[in-house]
Parts: structure tokens; C-alpha cells; sequence
């Protein structure tokens, strides 16, 4: 099971209703649902330095110790995580403290909630 946010810069507000309407065609891997930022590729930069993510060549050490369940996914847009549940609380606080610092948007769809910067 896994914690999940999204990532992206907005202009504008965004309630929670227009935030999940992204989030699902983001999900859904659609381009243009929102403006490719290079706030979003910095953003990505820094989650790499901060937590390694998980590729083909990932040793099954370095998997149990990331907090990932799957590869961080980037696609100039937006970038999207999936947090082992063990390790939502101290890696979601740390990621959205990023985002914040990089004027980006978290939605988090377990709980509806949009953080804007």
C-alpha cells in the first residue's frame, strides 16, 4: 500500500475538485493538463538528492530502505510519488516543504487536500 501526492505549478487556486481532475489525468499519463515549469524539474532534482529513487538497477538493499513503491515518476509537468506507508508521515512533511519552497502545488488524494506555495 502506498501514500500518494502529486506536484505541479499553478498559476492560479485551484480547489480540491479541479486539483483531483488533473491529479486522475495525470495519472492517467496525459500530457498538457497543466504547464511544463522548470520549477517542476528542479523540484524533481531535489527529491533525487534527498531519497534515491528505485530503477532496474536498484539493489534489493536500496529498495527496502527507499521510501518508495515505485519509481518516482517526472514528466516536466508534474512529478508524482507513491510513499511506502511506513514512511508517509516523515517523507510527505519533507516533500511538501520542498514544493512549497519551489512554489509548487501538492495534492494529496487520500485526503482531497491541495497545499498551495
Amino acid at each position: 500500500m502506498s501514500y500518494d501526492l502529486a506536484f505541479w505549478y499553478e498559476s492560479g487556486s485551484l480547489d480540491a475538485a479541479a486539483a483531483y481532475q488533473k491529479y486522475d489525468a495525470m495519472t492517467d499519463g496525459e500530457s498538457g493538463v497543466t504547464v511544463e515549469s522548470p520549477r517542476v524539474a528542479e523540484f524533481y532534482r531535489d527529491i533525487l538528492k534527498a531519497y534515491q529513487d528505485l530503477t532496474d538497477d536498484t539493489t534489493e538493499e536500496e529498495a527496502d530502505q527507499s521510501p518508495w513503491t515505485s519509481s518516482v515518476y517526472f514528466n516536466g509537468e508534474c512529478v508524482l510519488v507513491n510513499i511506502a506507508w511506513s514512511r508517509k508521515s516523515e517523507v510527505s512533511d519533507t516533500l511538501i516543504a520542498m514544493a512549497k519552497s519551489r512554489g509548487l502545488v501538492t495534492y494529496d488524494p487520500q485526503r482531497e487536500l491541495v497545499v498551495e506555495a
